[in-house]
């Protein structure tokens, strides 16, 4: 399981000075990191992922409530999805909802060991999830909707348009 680097109090995320060059001379972003402060004066402290939403720092916990504040530490990236009039009921008008949206998640100090590096999870609409992805998961997705929609586009649509146009040729109006 992975640890906390316990040190000094330092409330505010730092940056590493050996990290502010890159190799060969190129500039690169410091090295930022999250702490949680115990009222004692601990700190646990870990990466900050620069595609973080929020920094979990904190100060003041109690000593004993750090394990919890580990366990409960999430880096999270939102991104959207599309918005689609779904149907809910034939006697209701069809609300916009969002499908296909999610996030990037990492929580390192998960019990759920793959869940301590960055995953996707995906929600297909409304509480049905896809979760824990890996980029090979999640590519294996993006390539089963592509493929679902050049079925809908190639396949569906055509079959569409012609059972439409049979339909007012020879449905009785």
């Amino acid at each position: 399981m992975t640890t906390a680097t316990v040190q000094p109090h330092s409330p505010q995320p730092t940056t590493s000075e050996s990290d502010a060059t890159a190799p060969h001379g190129e500039n690169a972003p410091p090295t930022q990191t999250w702490t949680i402060t115990t009222t004692t004066g601990y700190t646990a402290a870990g990466y900050l992922p620069p595609w973080a939403e929020t920094d979990p720092s904190t100060t003041d916990i109690p000593p004993h409530h750090l394990a919890t504040e580990l366990a409960d530490l999430t880096h999270h990236q939102p991104f959207p999805g599309q918005r689609i009039a779904v149907t809910l009921t034939d006697d209701q008008p069809a609300p916009e909802t969002v499908i296909l949206s999610g996030s990037i998640d990492c929580a390192p100090y998960s019990e759920d060991p793959t869940s301590r590096e960055p995953v996707a999870n995906l929600q297909l609409v409304d509480d049905y999830w896809l979760t824990n992805l890996d980029p090979n998961q999640l590519a294996t997705i993006a390539a089963q909707l592509r493929t679902q929609a050049d079925h809908l586009d190639h396949q569906v649509r055509p079959a569409l348009i012609a059972a439409r146009n049979d339909w007012t040729a020879h449905h009785n109006a």
